[in-house]
C-alpha cells in the first residue's frame, strides 16, 4: 500500500529524480565548500586539492569532504522524501525507534565483525582472467589511491580531530548513505521488483561499488544486506543508521588508538585473521541473532497495532 499523500510517480521516474538530486546537491554542496575553503585557507591549497594532490591542506579536505557528502546524500534524501508524501521522516521511516532492536543491532555487528574478516580475505584474494589484467590493474590502481586517501584522512594527533573524523567518517556517511540507500533507493527497487530481497541485494551491490574500492566490495555488500534487512524487519531507519555508525566509528577509533600508541596506520591493512572456528561461530551467531531480530522485531509490531 502505499504512503498516505503519495505522489504515486513510477519508479523509474522517482529513480531519476533521486539521481538527478544526488548529482545536484553533490555539485552545489562541493562548490560552496570549495569556496568556504577557499576563502579559510587560500587559493593555493584549494587548487592542490583540485588537482587531486593527496598532499593538500587536510583541514580544506575534510571541509569539502564534510560538505559534499552532506550535499549528496543527507539533503536530497530529505527533499526526495518531501517530494513523494510531504512528509519526508515517514517517508524514511524515522518515527520510531525500538531499544531492544537496537541492542541487538549492537550485538550483531560485534559478533559478525570475524565473518566481515573472512569476507575481506577472501576478496584480497580475487583474481581476474589473464584478458581482464588491464581492469584488474586499474583497480588495483583505484584501490591504492583510494588507501592513501583514507590513511590522509585517518591521520589524527588530538581528541578535536577525532571528533572530526567521527563526524566526517562515521555519523555524516551513516545517516546521509543509509537515507539514499537503505531509505530511497531500496525503497524504489522495491517498488519495481515487488521483491524485498531483490531491492535489499541490487541496493547493497550498488551501496558497495559507489564507493569504488574493488578490494572491498564483498565484505561491504554484505553490510549493505544486512542493513537492508535491519530495515525492512524492523521498519525503521535508526538500526541501519545505527549499525553503519558503529562500523566506521569503530574504524575510526581504532585507528586513533593505533597512532596514540605510537603505531603507523599502515598496521590498519593488516587483518588480524582469526581461526576457522571463530569464523564458524562468527557466521552461526550472526544468523540467530538475526533471526532473533526478525522474530522480535514482528512480535513488537504485533504489540504496537494491538
Amino acid at each position: 500500500m502505499a504512503d498516505s499523500g503519495s505522489t504515486q510517480r513510477h519508479p523509474f521516474v522517482s529513480l531519476l529524480l533521486l539521481l538527478l538530486l544526488v548529482m545536484a546537491g553533490a555539485i552545489i554542496f562541493t562548490l560552496v565548500g570549495a569556496i568556504i575553503g577557499g576563502a579559510a585557507y587560500g587559493l593555493p591549497d584549494l587548487l592542490k586539492f583540485l588537482g587531486g594532490d593527496l598532499n593538500a591542506n587536510l583541514s580544506l579536505t575534510k571541509l569539502i569532504q564534510i560538505a559534499s557528502s552532506i550535499g549528496m546524500f543527507i539533503i536530497p534524501a530529505i527533499f526526495f522524501g518531501w517530494l513523494e508524501i510531504r512528509d519526508w521522516k515517514r517517508y524514511l521511516k524515522l518515527h520510531s525507534f525500538l531499544p531492544i532492536l537496537g541492542l541487538l543491532t549492537i550485538v550483531v555487528m560485534f559478533v559478525s565483525a570475524p565473518l566481515l574478516e573472512l569476507a575481506v580475505e577472501v576478496n584480497k584474494s580475487m583474481k581476474l582472467p589473464a584478458f581482464l589484467s588491464g581492469i584488474e590493474e586499474w583497480m588495483r590502481r583505484q584501490e591504492d589511491q583510494m588507501a592513501e586517501l583514507t590513511r590522509q584522512l585517518l591521520t589524527m594527533k588530538t581528541v578535536g580531530s577525532l571528533l572530526v573524523n567521527l563526524l566526517m567518517l562515521a555519523i555524516i556517511p551513516a545517516i546521509g548513505e543509509e537515507f539514499i540507500f537503505r531509505g530511497c533507493l531500496q525503497r524504489i527497487f522495491h517498488q519495481l521488483t515487488k521483491n524485498h530481497h531483490i531491492a535489499i541485494w541490487l541496493t547493497a551491490i550498488i551501496f558497495s561499488s559507489i564507493h569504488m574500492q574493488f578490494y572491498g566490495f564483498l565484505p561491504r555488500m554484505l553490510l549493505g544486506a544486512m542493513f537492508g534487512y535491519l530495515f525492512v524487519w524492523s521498519n525503521s531507519l535508526w538500526l541501519p543508521i545505527l549499525g553503519h555508525f558503529l562500523n566506521n566509528a569503530t574504524a575510526v577509533i581504532t585507528a586513533f588508538v593505533f597512532q596514540q600508541q605510537g603505531k603507523g596506520l599502515e598496521k590498519l591493512d593488516e587483518v588480524q585473521t582469526s581461526s576457522w572456528p571463530a569464523y564458524l561461530i562468527s557466521i552461526v551467531g550472526t544468523v540467530l541473532i538475526l533471526w532473533y531480530f526478525y522474530i522480535q522485531s514482528r512480535r513488537e509490531r504485533v504489540i504496537v497495532r494491538a
